[in-house]
């Protein structure tokens, strides 16, 4: 009987704590009813007798019971007539067993609070701290117009706050949070006719800018206010315009004088009830460009004036330049008010703007455009070499026609080896005169060619119009091995005459004096020539060769020029052929040496008889000795001269004069 007892107090304290409280979850004001939603407690059914429901006031000390509900599986119930309040629930099964009280969930209040600019609202959880199974977000619920329902936001917080965007409207509000078990709270409904009593927000300015056009862009942000019909545009501070539209973010200033100085302008708010902003920000500036174009350096100075609107915020300022009509492209960029653009292209038409760029990829402001023609001091057009004439192995002198007729500053002269890169030899100033002279001496002519060119500067000192290119001839003289006497000519092309080269003119030069008459003349594209010594073999040790370019007809200025070559020498060893015996009153009565190839003026013949006095002497190649006053006898000869590379050489030997 004991152990009878024991066991059925045993199970009866199980079965008293297995009864638990249904899971309520939601509490939604419907007018003047409260709905509650529970989750069915997970204990069997089998004992279940019902839900007991009691409800309180806010402003209630006691709780009274609302209402019963019999059936297991009912989960929600309206308690009718209520504005909401704290709940909380309980099972009842048979027996009089009773379940725990369930949490205490409160109705969501909502209450909105009035201010002049907007409305504030704050609101509760349904239960301090919040279910777990309560998300984290409510969703506020706009009703305007009437039967029109929109969610006004989604937040975590628990005051949230409405722009009015009308002047005055009859508008609901409610409040909704979501269960994860399914229902959902809702707050009560909060209506009423409110009043925008309020200025419009500030409009803030995103950038001011002027268009290629001249025109003026005024650019802003969209405020929150709802309630922004139009906005009001101020030139200094003075209402100029209206731009209609609550998303309208730009304003064009159709007047021009962005070009000829700063434009300020400012934006402010109008809403329905016409009230208008009451702060409006400083004015933003437009960025007014200067240019000034120094025609003899070939630059352009720009300066501006600074970006005044938040300069905190800009970045760097760019240099944009177009030439002749082409797309701008940025020439440079800086962090001042001024900017240097060397090395500007004379003659065009240029024009620059500024832009300014803000950190971060924020608003850009542009300047007015300046654009101008790059002029330039006035040059000569017309600059011709008119020859290029070798005076000897170490200099060139070089004929310039220049076109006097505007000032310049003077001639500079250019000389290359190859034709491509070409170094500055000298100066010529400007005399007023249309022809010039300059002598290269540091020419090496006599190894090789060169190619001379001028180039006009003008008063600024910068160089303008280019000449005509002119090459030199160069000429060479080899020997042939064969034969001593011969010798083969050979010269590059002379280039530059205005009319071109009819032909060439070859001259001997026999000890410093040219030959009068030309050994011969070739056409222009002969550049070779072989010419034979032996007749000329006697008159000079010293001969060189010369080559002359002839212009042919038509230079443009009338011209018709020549051009030398360097004069290339010959060496050939000089020969003297001495007889060995004479008789003066028989067939060979004189005594006279040949000479081949010697320097004349240093020619000296003396006679000795075997006593050693001198019985003869002469200076010149031309005069004999006649053996006059002197008996037959061996004789003895000295000669000497200069050959043709200036070496002094002996000749000694004897004579034979005879009966």
């Amino acid at each position: 009987m004991k152990k009878t007892i024991y066991i059925f107090l045993f199970f009866s304290t199980q079965l008293f704590g297995q009864v638990l409280p249904p899971g309520l979850r939601c509490l939604q004001i419907q007018g003047n009813n409260v709905v509650l939603n529970w989750i069915t407690p997970a204990n069997s059914s089998t004992q279940f007798l019902d839900y007991e429901i009691y409800h309180k006031a806010p402003a209630s000390a006691n709780y009274t019971l609302a209402g019963t509900i019999n059936t297991f599986s009912v989960t929600s119930f309206t308690h009718v007539g209520s504005s909401g309040g704290f709940y909380y629930m309980l099972t009842h099964e048979i027996g009089n067993q009773v379940s725990k009280n369930s949490d205490t969930l409160r109705t969501i209040f909502l209450n909105v609070i009035p201010f002049p600019n907007d409305l504030k609202f704050t609101y509760n959880h349904v239960r301090n701290p919040k279910l777990p199974t309560t998300v984290n977000t409510f969703t506020i619920v706009k009703e305007y117009p009437v039967g029109v329902f929109n969610n006004l936001a989604v937040t975590s917080l628990k005051e949230y706050g409405d722009t009015l965007s009308v002047c005055s409207a009859n508008i609901a509000y409610h409040v909704i949070i979501d269960d994860l078990s399914g229902c959902r709270s809702i707050s009560n409904r909060v209506a009423g006719l409110y009043y925008d009593n309020k200025s419009p927000n500030k409009v803030e300015i995103d950038s001011i800018s002027v268009l290629p056009t001249g025109r003026t862009i005024l650019s802003w942000f969209v405020p929150r206010d709802q309630d922004l019909v139009k906005y009001s545009i101020q030139d200094n501070h003075t209402p100029y315009d209206t731009v209609l539209g609550r998303n309208s973010t730009n304003y064009v200033y159709t007047l021009t004088t962005a070009n000829t100085g700063t434009v300020s302008l400012a934006c402010s708010g109008v809403d329905s009830c016409k009230n208008g902003g009451s702060e409006i920000y400083y004015d933003a500036t437009t960025i007014f460009l200067r240019t000034y174009y120094n025609y003899c350096a070939y630059r352009t100075e720009l300066t501006w004036t600074p970006y005044l609107w938040h300069p905190e915020r800009i970045q760097e300022y760019r240099i944009f330049y177009s030439e002749n009509g082409s797309p701008f492209k940025q020439v440079g960029s800086t962090k001042q008010t001024s900017f240097l653009h060397e090395g500007v292209s004379p003659g065009k038409n240029v024009c620059y703007f500024i832009r300014m760029v803000s950190l971060n990829n924020g608003p850009t402001s542009s300047s007015n455009r300046k654009c101008f023609f790059t002029t330039q001091v006035s040059a000569s057009g017309s600059l011709y070499i008119r020859t290029a004439n070798v005076l000897s192995k170490n200099s060139v002198n070089i004929n310039i026609y220049l076109d006097n007729s505007k000032p310049s500053n003077g001639i500079e002269l250019y000389r290359s080896d190859d034709g491509q890169a070409f170094s500055n030899i000298g100066f010529v100033p400007f005399d007023g005169s249309s022809n010039y002279n300059y002598t290269d001496v540091k020419a090496e002519s006599n190894l090789k060619s060169y190619v001379y060119k001028a180039v006009v500067k003008d008063s600024c000192g910068n160089p303008r119009t280019v000449s005509n290119l002119v090459k030199t001839i160069l000429l060479k003289v080899e020997d042939d091995k064969e034969k001593i006497f011969t010798k083969h000519l050979t010269w590059n092309d002379y280039s530059g005459f205005g009319g071109g080269v009819s032909g060439y003119k070859v001259y001997r030069i026999i000890n410093d004096i040219a030959e009068t008459n030309a050994l011969v003349t070739t056409n222009a594209s002969t550049n070779f020539f072989t010419d034979n010594l032996e007749q000329a073999a006697s008159m000079g040790s010293k001969i060189e060769y010369l080559v002359q370019a002839i212009e042919a007809p038509g230079n443009t200025w009338g011209f018709k020029e020549v051009s030398n070559s360097n004069s290339s020498p010959v060496y050939v060893e000089g020969r003297i052929f001495v007889p060995t015996a004479f008789a003066p009153y028989g067939a060979n009565k004189t005594w006279l040496p040949v000479t081949h190839f010697i320097d004349k003026n240093e020619y000296r013949v003396r006679v000795y008889n075997r006593w050693g006095k001198k019985v003869f002497e002469t200076n010149t190649d031309t005069q004999a000795w006649d053996g006059a006053n002197c008996l037959a006898d061996i004789y003895v000869y000295l000669i000497t001269y200069k050959n043709s590379r200036g070496e002094y050489q002996e000749a000694k030997g004897t004579v034979m004069l005879l009966e």
